[in-house]
């Protein structure tokens, strides 16, 4: 049975077990009846001595149903959490209100003068188009959704404030959009603390460096705090822990090859008689839209430097129909989209903006290294 943190006694009256002591509970459970809220059932109390206090039905599929997935202790306090933080500064809040336009149960509704939020604090993985449906319908009935997901385990995340991270195709459903950039907001109900993971630079699938911040339950606001813009100088730590993974990957690339000749990469370094380590460090930068491939940009920007070589055209020379046309040609993607060839187009034009002179070889053009910093700078601010 689905636990349910709030039911209504026989006198009318919303109750939350866990926000009162056992003692209270056990006198409470003898001396009255509880409904649920929603289909007006009959729920009884469980007040154990192990887990959280809650309701349960003791019948109803259906409003069962209108819960989320099947909910953990951690769950369960950083609803109760949230809803507590939420009295503290929010004029309306309801825990687990039920919304009968959408035949969804969000974790909090909060209702002010001005917006309605609905909060899903999310502890478990739960399928990418469930996500998408319950954002979409809340949208359509102009409540702004709000994911929460529980903080990953302390391994799991950087060791410093600035580092690399794995996230999974899931995780990274949850991001949104600030004016300060992307961010994934989430809450452990152990430690009391949100954990702000924001502005992904993307390295290769699902590796990214990004930027991580605490802050304690006391110390958040309402609306939700937004994270400063990065700095110059913390998107430079950006930049070194990029190059650094860059040539880890060259490493892999050259030392730890497992395709022998059938590397594209080493063919193409053989072609142009260049030591794999020294390809320039304009090929494989951290480009907008750069996520679309899943493999290490130096990869694809590398074919494409390779295609405009065989064609032989120069940096300025190259234009929109070449980034598509490449695509076509290398198969770099099954189905190139648009994005794709946005990507491609991208790169191309911060070469072209930061190129100083071209070669008869493309790949030893000279490039203006701090101007093309500038740049990458500009638009990952702008994601």
């Amino acid at each position: 049975m689905i636990p349910i943190l709030s039911a209504v006694t026989r006198d009318g009256e919303i109750i939350i077990p866990a926000q009162h002591p056992r003692t209270f509970l056990d006198v409470l459970k003898t001396s009255n009846t509880f409904s649920c809220a929603q289909c007006s059932e009959q729920v009884i109390l469980k007040n154990g001595p192990i887990k959280i206090p809650h309701f349960a039905h003791t019948r109803n599929i259906s409003c069962n149903q209108a819960f989320s997935e099947g909910e953990s202790e951690d769950h369960l306090n950083g609803k109760l959490d949230l809803y507590e933080f939420l009295q503290k500064h929010s004029s309306s809040v309801e825990l687990e209100a039920y919304l009968p336009f959408l035949h969804q149960r969000p974790d909090l509704y909060v209702q002010s003068n001005v917006s309605k939020f609905a909060i899903e604090f999310q502890c478990s993985q739960i399928p990418v188009t469930a996500i998408q449906d319950r954002t979409k319908g809340y949208i359509t009935k102009q409540i702004i959704p709000l994911w929460i997901l529980r903080t990953p385990r302390s391994s799991d995340l950087p060791i410093h404030e600035i580092g690399t991270m794995k996230l999974s195709s899931f995780r990274q459903q949850f991001f949104y959009t600030t004016p300060n950039g992307k961010v994934i907001l989430t809450y452990c109900p152990r430690t009391k603390y949100f954990h702000y993971i924001a502005n992904p630079m993307h390295v290769k699938a699902n590796n990214y460096i990004v930027k991580v911040k605490k802050l304690s339950l006391e110390e958040q606001s309402w609306p939700f705090a937004i994270l400063k813009k990065n700095s110059w100088e913390e998107f430079q730590k950006y930049l070194c822990l990029y190059k650094h993974q860059r040539s880890k990957h060259l490493d892999n690339l050259y030392f730890f090859n497992r395709k022998g000749v059938q590397s594209l990469f080493l063919q193409i370094c053989y072609r142009w008689r260049m030591h794999p380590k020294k390809v320039p460090f304009f090929i494989g930068i951290p480009t907008k839209l750069a996520v679309v491939f899943p493999t290490h940009a130096i990869e694809w920007q590398i074919q494409f430097i390779d295609y405009l070589h065989q064609l032989g055209l120069s940096i300025p020379q190259a234009d929109y129909q070449n980034c598509e046309t490449f695509l076509l040609d290398r198969k770099i993607s099954s189905q190139p989209s648009s994005e794709h060839i946005k990507a491609v187009e991208n790169y191309l034009n911060t070469l072209q903006r930061c190129l100083i002179s071209t070669e008869d070889a493309i790949y030893n053009s000279k490039m203006n290294y701090y101007l093309m910093k500038r740049l990458l700078y500009s638009e990952f601010l702008a994601n």
